[in-house]
């Protein structure tokens, strides 16, 4: 059988460049990550509010570059948060692409040069007292840790997470922003529960399709199930005590 003819096409463009990014959406990219420090994850409202707002400007500006793979900004921006993972596959794609986050290791400092000669040495003097013990032989630098498997780290914000939306409904009390901070913690549970599908493989039918991340009751019953059937129970049982759960604002 002939195939049929294929129109012409014409070679597709090159990306757009870092430099072509707006400057301020920039400066506020990099101020936001500054702000971020070492932990984006941070539970508090005023961490929270920062990272929401730093992955709008990084979907932004992941999506002006036309990086693949990168979610569309509609999807998320008022939608729901990004996830570990998502996040740090955005920041390292958006580096890649040419645009400093200010997020890379310190630099070693520079390397002394040789000071002066040295000079007569000086005549031995017998010390007044006992003789000085030996000072002890250095201890080996300890051996670098091995790095953290990624499936760890989800499997364990997965539970903490999992842990909270347990004792937001267990929880009779109301406050005025419960049922936005549900939500949100909703949403943020979900797209865990999508990466850890992926990380461990299961069927392609328990995962959404496209890009929509808020998961239906049944999809996320069936992916809880199948994480269990490979051994990670992400439902303990729930305690008052738990240190993830925040307290409602007094008053």
């Amino acid at each position: 059988m002939a195939e049929p003819t294929r129109p012409w096409r014409p070679s597709p463009r090159p990306r757009p460049d870092a430099s072509s990014l707006p400057p301020d959406l920039v400066v506020r990219l990099r101020g936001l990550r500054s702000q971020l420090g070492g932990n984006p994850g941070g539970a508090g409202a005023a961490q929270r509010q920062t990272r929401n707002a730093y992955d709008q400007a990084l979907v932004q500006v992941a999506y002006l570059l036309e990086l693949p793979g990168a979610p569309l900004p509609e999807l998320v921006i008022g939608r729901r948060v990004l996830t570990t993972l998502e996040r740090a596959l955005l920041e390292k794609e958006v580096v890649t692409a040419g645009l400093d986050l200010g997020i890379t290791g310190r630099r070693s400092p520079p390397a002394l040069g040789p000071g002066p000669g040295p000079g007569p040495a000086p005549e031995p003097v017998p010390p007044p007292g006992p003789v000085p013990r030996p000072e002890p032989a250095p201890q080996p630098p300890p051996s670098p840790r091995a790095p953290t498997d990624p499936r760890t780290v989800l499997v364990g914000e997965a539970r903490v997470m999992r842990r909270r939306l347990d004792n937001y409904e267990n929880d009779d009390r109301l406050w005025p922003t419960k049922v936005a901070e549900w939500c949100e913690d909703l949403d943020a549970y979900d797209g865990l529960l999508v990466d850890l599908a992926t990380a461990f493989r299961l069927p392609t039918a328990m995962r959404p399709a496209g890009d929509r991340r808020r998961l239906l009751s049944e999809e996320r019953s069936g992916i809880e199930a199948g994480l269990a059937d490979v051994g990670l129970d992400l439902s303990p049982p729930p305690t008052r005590s738990d240190p993830s759960f925040r307290s409602p604002p007094s008053g």
